[in-house]
């Protein structure tokens, strides 16, 4: 019985490992695939919608179900990434630009570009999840984005210690970057996130039921 327990742990975790380097070596491919500028946003797109489809066990073989994304959500994911990318910029100008002031005002535009600052970063946390979870458009998702970040703080705590956690594990053992990378990272922000989005549903079902 234990011999089998044993058995069955080992082929489970065999089975991740060689979902994550197989997910990850697609992720590179399809990046260089695009010129890498134009191939990194559909690529991490479809990562995402893949660690989705095994959470929410769609029996969808691998390449199949990432390249799929990747063709469908080219020119979407690119969009998004190169909004995204354009409010970083902006923000990094201004955060800079300010700097150049003395007295009250430094003070006050300091402040208030390091709280830009931190819901940015709240935004990136949640919006590859939301761009793959839901179907809205380019505005939608960052506004979504944000909506639940702000309404699930104990989630977003518990994203950040992920990301956090990641990144120091691959710190310590760097040689597993190119068997995993990202897509350690990818699977636990989509199972965070989808707890959001299951409480949510919730919470709609049961304001139409109360209605």
């Amino acid at each position: 019985m234990q011999v089998g327990r044993l058995l069955n742990g080992v082929m489970a975790f065999c089975k991740w490992v060689t979902h994550f380097a197989m997910l990850h070596l697609l992720w590179i491919g399809c990046t260089v695939l695009g010129g890498v500028v134009f191939g990194l946003a559909p690529s991490t797109a479809a990562m995402y919608a893949v660690a989705r489809k095994h959470m929410l066990t769609e029996d969808a073989p691998l390449f199949q179900a990432f390249w799929s994304v990747y063709r469908q959500e080219f020119l979407r994911a690119n969009g998004l990434a190169w909004l995204l990318a354009g409010i970083g910029a902006v923000w990094y100008f201004d955060l800079h630009f300010f700097r150049q002031f003395e007295g009250w005002f430094y003070s006050l535009m300091n402040y208030m570009m390091i709280m830009t600052g931190l819901i940015y970063m709240i935004m990136l946390l949640y919006i590859l999840p939301v761009f793959v979870h839901y179907d809205m458009k380019i505005r939608g998702y960052i506004k979504q984005a944000l909506i639940i970040g702000f309404l699930h703080p104990a989630n977003l705590v518990l994203m950040l210690v992920a990301g956090l956690s990641s990144y120091y594990f691959f710190i310590y053992f760097p040689g597993l970057i190119p068997l995993f990378g990202l897509t350690v990272f990818a699977h636990l922000n989509m199972w965070l996130s989808l707890k959001c989005f299951d409480q949510i549903e919730e919470t709609k079902l049961s304001e139409t039921i109360a209605s």
